[in-house]
């Protein structure tokens, strides 16, 4: 996962909400106000699902995921105005729920929660930083809530999609980059170009598909916590 870093909210939403406030997002929203929070989201979070960091190839192909589910278990009472609120909206992919005849546990991401709460908070840095990978590239937590909502709820192992060997690629890839880069040189260069390389991905937001493992790899070796 990635820290999504939301900006304000498209013009036309906020119009909308001013002009119905009563509106519900499921049965009420335009199709252009819709469009306008695909291409901003996209843009955004850099063309990245913020579950699994797999590239979406267009804004027309993001899904609308609110990270506050629209309709939690066991609600009492249906807060219309809550789903229309955009600090809560994420870009994410479809979670191969596309391809027909596919199984449930072969689904990931929004497809695979449904209406399941989250405890970890994409918007929050130090709570999306409780997510770690092992060497295989498989995801997890320490906190037990946060590794059910990446194993189980979001199912951001899912090996039906090769997810932890795609991240185990993608980090192989950037540490020989680096190697290369540094062949020869001091430590002091090799740590120089680990954090160039995590103010590129964290501070100036030059995100690439997967790459929450690599942040998480440079945090080791910076000792960032």
């Amino acid at each position: 996962m990635i820290v999504i870093k939301r900006g304000k909210e498209p013009n036309s939403l906020l119009k909308f909400r001013k002009e119905n406030p009563d509106a519900d997002y499921e049965t009420d929203m335009p199709t252009d106000v819709l469009k306008d929070i695909r291409e901003q989201m996209w843009e955004e979070q850099r063309c990245l699902c913020a579950y699994c960091m797999k590239k979406i190839e267009a804004p027309s192909v993001v899904r609308i995921e609110h990270c506050r589910p629209r309709h939690p278990q066991d609600e009492q009472e249906h807060d219309k105005k809550a789903t229309l609120d955009f600090k809560w909206m994420l870009g994410v992919c479809y979670g191969n729920s596309l391809v027909r005849g596919v199984k449930p546990e072969d689904k990931t991401c929004d497809a695979h929660r449904g209406n399941t709460e989250l405890t970890v908070n994409p918007f929050d840095e130090m709570s999306v930083r409780k997510i770690k990978y092992k060497a295989d590239g498989s995801i997890y937590s320490d906190d037990a809530e946060i590794n059910k909502d990446v194993t189980e709820t979001l199912n951001l192992n899912c090996q039906a999609l090769s997810l932890p060997q795609t991240r185990k690629n993608v980090l192989m890839a950037e540490k020989n980059r680096i190697m290369r880069k540094c062949k020869d040189k001091s430590q002091d260069a090799f740590m120089r170009e680990l954090e160039r390389t995590y103010i590129s991905l964290v501070q100036e937001r030059n995100l690439t598909p997967y790459c929450g493992i690599i942040i998480s790899w440079l945090e080791s070796k910076l000792k960032i916590s």
